[in-house]
């Protein structure tokens, strides 16, 4: 028994989906990262592996009825190890759950935008808007698409689209970075750990808008290492009663200053 037309469309998906990352692995401009070209590279593979599953794989059936919603082994596989790889290299522009383009034929499941950059200026709010109002409306042209229906312009357009928000993502990065752009870390004034709230606000009246005091007592996380390790806090840093428990690391300490001060801002 031949292919389903949903698994066939969904394989040509897959396989315009490699010939995109192909294209852009193929020029140094776009991607100048060996590793993201390399990357790129896996992914097709990875894309025509499951392209061909789905083009030979014969469907199963159920009381004499074909089951067009279901995907084999090898090309959910091949998908999944695509997405992984995309996700591990965000610059090259596939978000990391791509392979819904491919898998929406046969599922019907909806294609997710990527990850919101969450802006908080009103220019890079609009940038942000505009691609993901486009993004949407791809999205709404392929989900109409009947299965024997040629998406190549429409996967084209929301790569195309996946690839400029991957750029802004990249500019806000190193925009944010800049020292000039970095917040200022609110000068923390030690003093002697109040008792109580009201002694905490008498001495912020006398030391200022920022003060940071030991803990005694107390077992409040700081942060928790890249092994798993939780490291408890000795500190609190307090902005005008607005509070973020710290350890001594200086930088966590700044961090902290800098939360507590945006917290309370956000408090109204």
């Amino acid at each position: 028994m031949p292919a389903t037309p949903n698994a066939l469309a969904a394989a040509h998906r897959a396989r315009t989906i490699a010939t995109i990352a192909r294209t852009r692995a193929a020029s140094p401009a776009p991607i100048p990262n060996a590793e993201g070209r390399a990357a790129l590279a896996r992914i097709a593979d990875h894309l025509d592996v499951a392209a061909d599953s789905l083009e030979t794989e014969e469907p199963g059936q159920w009381d004499g009825i074909v089951i067009t919603n279901t995907m084999d082994w090898n090309a959910s596989h091949a998908l999944r190890t695509a997405d992984e790889i995309a996700a591990a290299h965000p610059a090259i522009g596939f978000p990391p759950r791509f392979s819904q383009y491919v898998t929406a034929p046969v599922y019907g499941n909806e294609v997710d935008l990527p990850p919101s950059l969450l802006p908080g200026g009103p220019v890079l709010i609009a940038r942000e808007g505009d691609l993901f109002a486009r993004l949407l409306t791809l999205h709404g042209h392929l989900r109409l698409m009947p299965p024997a229906r040629d998406t190549t312009v429409f996967l084209e357009g929301a790569f195309t689209l996946h690839w400029k928000h991957a750029l802004l993502t990249a500019s806000e990065a190193v925009k944010t970075d800049r020292p000039c752009n970095r917040p200022a870390v609110p000068a923390a004034v030690e003093i002697a750990t109040p008792g109580t709230p009201i002694a905490l606000r008498r001495a912020h009246d006398a030391y200022g808008p920022t003060v940071t005091y030991g803990l005694t007592g107390r077992h409040l996380p700081c942060h928790v290492s890249d092994e798993g390790v939780t490291h408890i806090a000795v500190r609190m840093v307090s902005h005008l009663g607005t509070t973020i428990a710290t350890c001594d690391d200086d930088s966590h300490r700044n961090a902290a200053a800098v939360a507590a001060r945006e917290l309370y801002d956000s408090l109204g």
